[in-house]
């Protein structure tokens, strides 16, 4: 049976050469990098190598990367230590409601403790509601946390303009979730102070990735210990995740063109063909990135035709990976403006870019055999 894997926004198959970074400086080079020795040594300069080479992709200095075990604890990272750091005079918060549970859930935390958080809508287009942003800017912001590209359906929200905004109306940081961006849009388009993104997502391993930070932006630290990684997430270092990471975005970044082509081929060939299907409703704007296309079932259950399409081979999701497993409705979705009905039975394709056209047709055709069938025993 031909497998079909279309949820690489939930993870991606790591790289053969990221793995073998991984094992060799496992295998070779495992002292502590916080020893003193000859061993250690060198594992250190293997950690600020990799630190070094993170660096130089996104145009920083090293000491401006800060890796870390993932985006989750990248987001909660910046964004406590942000509010508390600040929390003398900047009491209140902004994100969106399209943000990734990682992002809200620490704002919910943080709203417990007596910070106030400004909530921003967005429209079906995926258009942040800009003027909102304006208007709730004042004295007492201290962070503003905008996601680059939405996990479930694609939206690319202008992170620029929300950067000019915030640094003209306050004194505010902005924080980019840009775990979906990485490797799929161009780093130039992303404006931020403190960005966050995952290895997994792009080639890299489960585990691994890194919080950017200017130079200018103060955070407490979260994670207290022997002062690893500048003080701000002690622990000992594990250095061939952080060599891994490295190697994961120079492949990402390198093959991005080509990928990105391919990506936009396929997504164009499925809306054309998702479109032809009356029951389905899409819902990725078509500015959305081209790895993610999203749409809604208007008669049956999506999670009912995602399984039955799992049991042939084609590995889809009806949400984000971290909160799949819970029954209800896509806040995302329902954000946005659609009903319950829709929100509850949206399916994302998500793509890294290297599928071809005869995997849509394959999909096409196995999601019409499956809906066919249920309409049959319906």
């Amino acid at each position: 049976m031909t497998e079909i894997y279309f949820d690489c926004a939930s993870t991606t198959r790591p790289e053969r050469e990221v793995l073998d970074v991984f094992q060799r400086v496992s295998l070779e080079d495992y002292a502590n990098a916080a020893s003193t020795h000859a061993m250690g040594n060198r594992a250190d300069r293997l950690l600020e190598k990799a630190r070094s080479q993170v660096a130089s992709y996104f145009s920083l200095s090293p000491q401006e990367v800060i890796f870390t075990s993932g985006a989750t604890e990248g987001n909660n990272l910046a964004i406590k230590g942000v509010a508390y750091h600040c929390r003398s005079w900047g009491r209140k918060l902004i994100t969106t409601k399209a943000e990734h549970p990682s992002v809200l859930n620490v704002f919910r935390e943080l709203e417990k403790e007596g910070f106030q958080v400004v909530y921003l809508d967005y429209g079906k287009d995926g258009r942040l509601n800009m003027e909102a942003l304006e208007s709730s800017l004042d004295e007492h912001v201290s962070l503003v946390a905008v996601m680059a590209v939405n996990n479930e359906t694609g939206y690319v929200f202008d992170t620029k303009k929300v950067y000019d905004i915030v640094h003209a109306k306050s004194r505010a940081k902005l924080l980019v979730d840009a775990t979906q961006a990485i490797g799929k849009e161009s780093l130039s388009d992303i404006a931020y102070d403190l960005l966050t993104f995952s290895g997994h997502k792009i080639g890299g391993l489960k585990g691994s990735g890194a919080l950017l930070r200017r130079k200018d932006v103060q955070l407490d630290a979260q994670i207290l210990g022997g002062g690893q990684e500048f003080g701000y997430r002690s622990g000992t270092a594990p250095v061939p995740l952080d060599c891994s990471l490295a190697a994961a975005l120079r492949l990402a970044l390198r093959s991005l063109p080509e990928r990105r082509a391919k990506a936009k081929a396929l997504n164009s060939y499925l809306r054309d063909g998702l479109s032809k299907i009356d029951e389905v409703l899409l819902l990725s704007d078509e500015n959305a990135t081209p790895f993610i296309l999203s749409f809604a079932l208007r008669e049956h259950k999506g999670s009912i035709v995602a399984e039955a399409l799992s049991n042939r081979g084609i590995y889809v999701s009806t949400k984000s990976a971290c909160s799949s497993r819970e029954e209800g409705v896509s806040y995302v979705i329902q954000n946005a403006g659609y009903p319950e009905r829709i929100a509850r039975n949206a399916i994302r394709l998500s793509f890294s870019g290297k599928e071809d056209l005869e995997e849509g047709r394959l999909f096409l055709e196995g999601l019409g055999q499956v809906l066919d069938r249920i309409r049959k025993e319906d």
